[in-house]
């Protein structure tokens, strides 16, 4: 009896010790799945929302519409347009093969490229962005399930060609060239989202809402260009370039006294609506990017220089060797010989060993640190992408053949942009401008996100000097001189031409073939409103810069002054040619000035000069001089043409008088 009780006795702690573990075991196995509910529904809750969203919803973004680019008149250059684009949503097209078939027919787009984008994936799909809208209507008469038509912004440039390759244009969602690439930021605007319903098998369905974000139009970009003025110049570029065979050319032209860019033209042109039928090179700006030596236009620089270090004077005058002259183991040529020149005639006549001499007095550390301050061997800052710097090597590692070349514009590197603001250096007086494109920038809302204005990066000359200059610069527009192609009826010109060989890298050397065309100047000389520049590339027919790119000049400047209604000013030298006179003969040599007496046997014609210039052209006679007014010359004795031998009396008036 003893055992059976304590076997009865240890089954049942047993079954208490069990039912006791059940008692523990059971509240916690309901404990699990309340904790894993509180997981699920609290602590993961946002998590598992979303995740759900995202199966049952798609969300969509939609682009903006892109801002417009006006002109400085609020003229539209760049603006976007509404054009129908085809989309798919993939589960609800049945007959996938049957629908890329029929749509390749209209979209011209292949049906096995069209069958993979209705094939991989799921849900929503552009099958073709932007289509005519005759492609729309065929689509639409279709009536393919699942295909539709959604209206998308495209870019449209409503003045074809007219500066393209400043504008550049947008490819399917971004700039790509140009304006359209370098204010991308501001132009694009915010992408907006749009939220769909999507069924059991991933269809889309009815929106929920109209938007969860509305798309933010883009910015208003105000440029200073004038539609009007930019028509002008690509005009004349063109029919000039075109006449003479030239591979490429540029030209610009600034508000003198403000640095504004009224135009920038390139040729040839390309159409920014179709600008994938165009090569890539006609893309390039090449005001901004293309690199050439600028030829005898520096020597404008070089002259400067010289009058403001006081180096020279403007009654200085060199000796030009007769057109041959020796720098270390290299000989400087002049395209025509000179004799004795002043340094206006070393500008208007454009002597290469003039300017030579000029800069070997100047030395390297001075021409090189004038160089930097008009502004070369960096950019100019315009908002455009990919602007050149230009080439300029530190002047301390010039060799004296470094020197003698870039005296007069070979051995650099510079942009038709860099040249141009160079010689509007001397246009305001001797102060260097930033020149710029973009007038404002503004929000949907007309607020101002950014406004340019004119800005001075510093003095580089002083007013007496770049006046002086200016005078020089007036010559090379005269008779005789070396830009009188460039010379206007009423207005007195400032300008220099610039002709330039081209340096051909696979041979080492400069082209006898191959040159590079120039002329810049301001209008009118005394007071200027414009400067403008014209760079010819590769001309065919004529080669020098007088006689190809001085009267693209003049023809495009002549229609921005009628435009801009600035009234002729004929000065007396428009009433009295100025014939050339015979030059005085002051030289410097190994830095010492020495002087020449030659009697002049014939009397020059100083009828329009200066005082100082008649002076200068009798220099060196021994004739006594009287001198009756103020002015200009309008009478003298001798005649010209008349021997000399006695004295020289000389009437003056002030300019414009009669």
């Amino acid at each position: 009896m003893t055992g059976k009780r304590g076997h009865q006795a240890r089954w049942d702690a047993v079954v208490r010790a069990r039912i006791r573990f059940l008692g523990a075991l059971v509240p916690l196995l309901l404990l699990l799945p309340a904790a894993k509910a509180f997981n699920l529904q609290v602590q993961q809750q946002e998590d598992l929302a979303r995740r759900a969203e995202r199966q049952s919803q798609m969300v969509e973004r939609v682009a903006p519409k892109r801002g417009a680019i006006i002109d400085a008149n609020g003229q539209p250059l760049a603006v976007s347009v509404p054009v129908p684009s085809v989309y798919a949503e993939r589960e609800k097209v049945r007959d996938k093969k049957g629908a890329a078939r029929d749509l390749s027919r209209v979209l011209g787009i292949s049906s096995k490229t069209l069958y993979e984008r209705l094939e991989k994936g799921r849900g929503f799909v552009w099958l073709c962005r932007m289509v005519e809208p005759e492609a729309a209507r065929k689509v639409r008469e279709m009536g393919i399930e699942g295909v539709g038509l959604r209206m998308e912004s495209r870019r449209y440039y409503p003045n074809k060609e007219l500066a393209g390759s400043v504008l550049g244009f947008v490819g399917t969602d971004k700039g790509l060239e140009g304006l359209e690439n370098s204010l991308e930021e501001f132009l694009r605007g915010g992408d907006g989202l749009r939220v769909f319903d999507l069924d059991a098998r991933g269809a889309r369905m009815t929106p929920v809402s109209s938007w969860e974000k509305a798309p933010e139009t883009g910015a208003t970009v105000q440029l200073t260009l004038d539609r009007n003025i930019q028509f002008f110049v690509e005009q004349s570029l063109r029919e000039g370039c075109s006449a003479i065979g030239a591979s490429a050319g540029a030209a610009v032209i600034l508000e003198s006294r403000t640095g504004r860019i009224l135009a920038m033209a390139n040729y040839p042109a390309f159409n920014p609506n179709d600008f994938s039928r165009f090569d890539r090179r006609f893309y390039q700006n090449k005001a901004i990017h293309y690199v050439y030596e600028p030829g005898s236009t520096f020597k404008v620089v070089t002259i400067a220089a010289a009058l403001e270090e006081k180096v020279f004077d403007d009654m200085d005058i060199l000796f030009c060797e007769n057109g041959r002259f020796q720098v270390a183991d290299a000989h400087i040529n002049d395209h025509v010989p000179h004799g004795w020149l002043t340094l206006s005639g070393i500008i208007s006549k454009s002597s290469n060993i003039g300017a030579t001499k000029v800069g070997l007095e100047l030395g390297k550390e001075t021409l090189g640190k004038y160089t930097r301050a008009f502004g070369f061997g960096r950019e100019t800052g315009v908002l455009l992408p990919g602007e050149a710097r230009g080439i300029l090597r530190e002047a301390k590692g010039w060799t004296r053949v470094d020197l003698a070349n870039i005296a007069f514009g070979q051995g650099l590197g510079v942009t038709p942009l860099q040249m141009v603001n160079a010689v509007n250096t001397i246009a305001t007086g001797g102060e260097r401008l930033r020149p710029f494109l973009v007038e404002k920038i503004m929000s949907p809302s007309g607020e101002v996100i950014m406004h340019n204005r004119p800005t001075i990066q510093g003095r580089v000359v002083s007013r007496e000097t770049a006046r002086t200059v200016a005078k020089m610069m007036e010559a090379v527009t005269r008779s005789g001189g070396s830009g009188e192609n460039a010379a206007i009826l009423g207005y007195d010109v400032a300008g220099k031409t610039g002709t330039a060989q081209k340096f051909e890298n696979s041979r080492g050397q400069y082209s006898k073939e191959k040159y590079i065309a120039s002329f810049a100047g301001f209008v009118p000389a005394a007071d200027p409103l414009i400067t403008a520049i014209v760079v010819v590339d590769e001309p065919r027919k004529k080669i020098y810069g007088g006689t190809v790119a001085a009267p693209i000049w003049k023809d495009m400047v002549v229609k921005t002054l009628k435009y801009l209604n600035v009234s002729p000013a004929p000065s007396y030298r428009d009433k009295v040619p100025v014939s050339p006179a015979a030059e005085p003969r002051i030289a410097r040599v190994d830095g010492v000035r020495k002087v020449s007496v030659a009697q002049e046997t014939v009397m020059p014609d100083l009828r329009g000069l200066t005082l100082r210039e008649a002076l200068g052209r009798l220099a060196e006679t021994d004739s006594r001089v009287k001198v009756k007014g103020t002015g200009v010359v309008v009478e003298q004795v001798p005649m010209p043409g008349d021997g000399m031998g006695g004295p020289v009396s000389l009437s003056l008036q002030p300019r414009g008088e009669s």
